[in-house]
């Protein structure tokens, strides 16, 4: 068994990224769960990895699960059934790696190093770990940006918001004589046929 040793760098503004090794005999799958771990990522999102190049372009990808948006006939390889030697192609091999489709966490991961294993130690393993990873949740806010202080019933917005007081009266500007509280006129303004 080869010993491939990965920098997986996080595309965001902290730059993080952590060293891994990993056996040639182990599985994509568990390159995703020491990813996550070593990123404090604890969540159960869909991931992905992408067999890439050297402009980190998208090839074939390995799935954590079939989600059934592989060509007719074609049945993905999943992460468990996929060992990371079937992809190593040359001595700067890399992935792209796609975590929590959602709010689409992208990691770059770029072969560094190969060797044989030193006796005794369990792989995969981190053997370096550079900067503060963000947070799992911190995408969140960035999905409601923009969206929530543009709703025109908010809570918490002054113009429509309830008193509390039992009379149904609702604060935010007198009513003017053309309408009651519900914004119609008076039944007395309508016609004969009405009556």
């Amino acid at each position: 068994m080869r010993i491939y040793r990965f920098r997986v760098l996080i595309d965001h503004e902290s730059e993080a990224f952590r060293d891994i090794e990993i056996g040639s005999e182990q599985s994509f799958l568990d390159l995703h769960k020491i990813i996550k771990e070593s990123f404090a990522f604890i969540g159960q999102e869909m991931a992905s990895f992408y067999v890439s190049d050297e402009a980190w372009e998208k090839g074939p990808e390995i799935p954590l699960a079939d989600l059934g948006f592989a060509e007719e006939g074609e049945v993905p390889a999943l992460m468990d059934q996929v060992y990371i030697s079937d992809h190593i192609r040359s001595t700067n091999q890399r992935f792209i790696y796609a975590y929590d489709f959602l709010h689409m966490w992208m990691f770059m991961v770029e072969l560094i190093q190969a060797g044989d294993p030193e006796p005794g130690v369990t792989y995969p393993r981190v053997v370096m770990s550079m900067g503060m990873a963000p947070d799992e949740h911190s995408k969140e806010d960035d999905l409601t940006a923009g969206i929530l202080p543009d709703d025109p019933y908010a809570i918490g917005d002054e113009e429509h918001a309830y008193d509390g007081d039992d009379d149904d009266d609702w604060s935010g500007g007198e009513e003017d004589e053309e309408h009651n509280e519900f914004g119609h006129g008076n039944i007395d303004d309508l016609g004969e046929e009405f009556r």
